[in-house]
This record gives C-alpha cells, structure tokens and sequence, in this order.
C-alpha cells in the first residue's frame, strides 16, 4: 500500500528551481528520483534546482538530455541525469548503461520514468509534475523506501518555507 503522497503547489518556474534546491539539500549517494510528468510540465527545471541543492555551481550545463540520453553533473556527488523520452523501453535504457549509473556512486534522475519503470531500483523517489495553469504545477511525491519515506518527512515537517517574497505552502 502506498502511503500518503506529499503534495506541493508551486506558483512559479522560480518555485520550482527552489523546491529542487532543498530536496537536492537532502539527496546523496545512491539516491534515484524518477520524474513524470507531460511534456512542458517542468521536469528539467526541477532537476536544476536539485542539481543546485547537490553542489553544482554552473546552472548552464544543466540541460535535458534528450539527445545525448544522459548527462553527468559534478556536485558534492556526481549526479546522472538521464531522459528517457525517445526510449521505447527498458531494455533500451539498460542498453545505454543505465544500470552502472543507477547502482553506482552518485545520484541518478530519471525524467519520463514511466517510459522505462523496469530498470529503476526497488527504492525510489517518485515525483510527478502535473499543470494547473501556465504557471502553476501540483508536485506530487511519493517514496518507495523507507529512506525516501525519511525524505518526504523532511519535506512535510517543514510546512512553509519563507522564500525572498514568495511563501509556499505545503498540502497534507
């Protein structure tokens, strides 16, 4: 049974870059976040706020992967961006050495992660990005793991983040 998600609301693109930020803040070695979401819904701009989070200093090299399947970012760990968009399945994942990476020393993001569900790890964290409006997008968060269930309590417990002008709020 899965347990209840965490569910954030942001307003903005600014938002999300920041609630990438603070769960990148949380993430280390041999954690894997798979990313779902419609085309558009802002799946890349919240790995450059967690790629922020885990140390990376150049925002410009934080790009979707679309073309080349992955991307490879030196933070405090290393950290293995992949999209999975033109996959048509796991197979063609592992293909790319998929594998070496989610298992290996650093942390693994996997955007269209339901494209390729077969090769990711029994535990995981799941994040499904879905539109409200132009701006606006639900954030939906779930853990599949007793240490991503650590993580969405992290998040939870800090129910409203002070941000420069904005306050976000979290939903129960």
């Amino acid at each position: 049974m899965k347990k209840k998600p965490l569910i954030f609301k942001s307003m903005s693109v600014d938002e999300t870059i920041r609630f990438g930020l603070k769960l990148g803040m949380l993430l280390s070695f041999g954690d894997v976040v798979a990313l779902i979401g419609e085309l558009g819904a802002g799946k890349t701009t919240l790995v450059k706020g967690i790629a922020r989070g885990l140390g990376v200093t150049d925002m410009r090299t934080v790009k979707s992967p679309t073309f080349s399947l992955v991307h490879t970012y030196k933070g405090r760990v290393p950290i293995h961006h992949f999209d999975a968009y033109r996959l048509g399945d796991t197979q063609e994942m592992l293909n790319i050495g998929s594998d070496e990476m989610i298992y290996g020393n650093g942390v693994t993001i996997v955007e269209w992660a339901d494209n390729v569900s077969g090769c990711l790890p029994q535990r995981y964290l799941e994040i499904t990005l879905s539109f409200i409006s132009e701006n606006e997008r639900n954030i939906t968060i779930h853990g599949c793991g007793n240490r991503y269930d650590t993580i969405i309590k992290c998040l939870r417990d800090d129910k409203i983040f002070l941000l420069r002008d904005h306050i976000m709020y979290f939903n129960n």
